[in-house]
């Protein structure tokens, strides 16, 4: 299968949209009683909307904050600033029919490989850790266009919109974290929809860093998905808002995504 000959709703993965009507009708039923408590009692409802009003305030401001340091000691991707990261968010977000791309900011991170999409009074951010961006200078370009694709796919599939509307239900136990790890299949599937060559590397990467994912065996990677699938593996993955590295390994192969060569492992004075 050529993922790229793929029609956007099949980058939906099968489960998502089932789960967010569930997060939906369980945060409707959730507002719901509190509407009832609030008609039935005036203390309470003054209560309700003390609480509501303090923790919306406090969730606003503690998350503009945060954005608002990126921003200030970040820096921005242009045409002149990074301009081979904002020649794939301008290709990607072209590709999955986004009237506007996000805004990118690259920051240092201390050696964490990861990137994140995020977004403040309709605007739409994609921050991307710097060391994840120093390994397309040095040689995986494929793989971080991959990982820029994923983070398009928040803002495309809309994963950041009306989430004051969801939110009990996806803070509720096991339904959220569920729903959360559905739409990074999807967003998986869209990185791969935009950069197929980098998909797998974009993931192993994640797994075991910049400098050693090329020598992980992908389909050796993936069957530890069935391989190594105790109690406390699934456990720790049901409560988690991401799916095991492995299954998402095994996802994208399973779509047919191509499998990237291994370098040889050095074991001795041999090449394994």
């Amino acid at each position: 299968m050529d993922v790229r000959r793929l029609s956007t709703n099949d980058l939906v993965h099968s489960h998502e949209r089932s789960l967010y009507t569930l997060v939906l009708l369980v945060s409707l039923v959730v507002y719901g009683v509190l509407i009832i408590s609030a008609m039935a009692n005036p203390q309470t409802a003054a209560g309700i909307l003390g609480y509501v009003a303090m923790f919306a305030l406090a969730g606003f401001f503690v998350h503009a904050l945060a954005l608002g340091r990126i921003r200030g000691n970040g820096v921005l991707v242009s045409e002149r600033q990074f301009p081979m990261v904002h020649q794939m968010v301008t290709r990607h977000a072209q590709r999955l029919g986004m009237s506007e791309p996000p805004t990118v900011y690259v920051l240092e991170s201390g050696g964490i490989l990861n990137a994140f999409a995020t977004k403040l009074l309709g605007r739409r951010f994609v921050i991307l850790n710097s060391d994840v961006l120093a390994l397309a200078v040095r040689q995986g370009e494929s793989a971080v266009s991959f990982i820029v694709g994923h983070e398009l796919g928040h803002h495309w599939r809309g994963h950041l919109k009306y989430r004051w509307l969801t939110a009990p239900g996806r803070l509720f136990p096991y339904l959220g974290p569920a729903y959360s790890r559905a739409c990074e299949y999807t967003c998986d599937r869209v990185g791969a929809f935009c950069e197929p060559d980098g998909a797998i590397n974009g993931l192993l990467l994640l797994a075991a860093g910049s400098w050693l994912y090329s020598q992980v065996d992908a389909r050796e990677f993936a069957a530890q998905a069935e391989g190594d699938s105790g109690y406390w593996v699934r456990r720790a993955e049901r409560v988690s808002t991401h799916p095991r590295l492995p299954k998402r390994v095994a996802a994208l192969l399973a779509l047919g995504v191509s499998n990237p060569k291994t370098q040889p492992q050095v074991v001795g004075n041999k090449a394994a």
